[in-house]
C-alpha cells in the first residue's frame, strides 16, 4: 500500500508551527562537531542510537540484503524494518537521495 502523498510531507507544518527555525538550525551547523555538539545536546541517547539503526537498515535494505538477516543483525522488529522499507521505497526520497550521495562521495575519495 502507497504512502499517500499529502501525509508525506506533513509533519513539516506541524514541525514549522512549533518551531519555524528548527530546519535552518540544521542547515548552520558548520561541521561534524558542531553537528554532534548539537544532536547530543537535541536528542537523547535512544534518539541517536535510532537514527542510526535506521540509516544503516535502509542502506542494507537499499543493497538487498534480506529483511530476516537484517532483523538478526539489529535485534529490530518485522514491522520496524517492513516501515523503513517502505519509506526507502515509497517516502519521500530522502533515504534514496542520501544512500546515492553517500555511495558518489566514496566513489570520489
Amino acid at each position: 500500500m502507497a504512502i499517500p502523498e499529502g501525509e508525506k510531507n506533513n509533519i513539516w507544518k506541524e514541525v514549522e508551527a512549533t518551531s519555524p527555525d528548527l530546519l535552518k538550525t540544521f542547515l548552520s551547523l558548520k561541521n561534524e562537531d558542531e553537528l554532534k555538539a548539537f544532536f547530543r545536546d537535541l536528542m537523547s541517547e535512544r534518539d541517536l542510537r535510532e537514527f542510526a539503526m535506521r540509516w544503516e537498515v535502509a542502506k542494507k535494505l537499499d543493497a538487498g540484503i534480506p529483511m530476516s538477516q537484517i532483523q538478526e543483525e539489529y535485534k529490530q522488529s518485522y514491522t520496524t524494518i517492513t516501515k523503513i522499507n517502505r519509506w526507502l521505497k515509497e517516502g519521500c526520497g530522502g533515504y534514496k537521495m542520501m544512500i546515492e550521495r553517500m555511495k558518489k562521495d566514496a566513489k570520489g575519495k
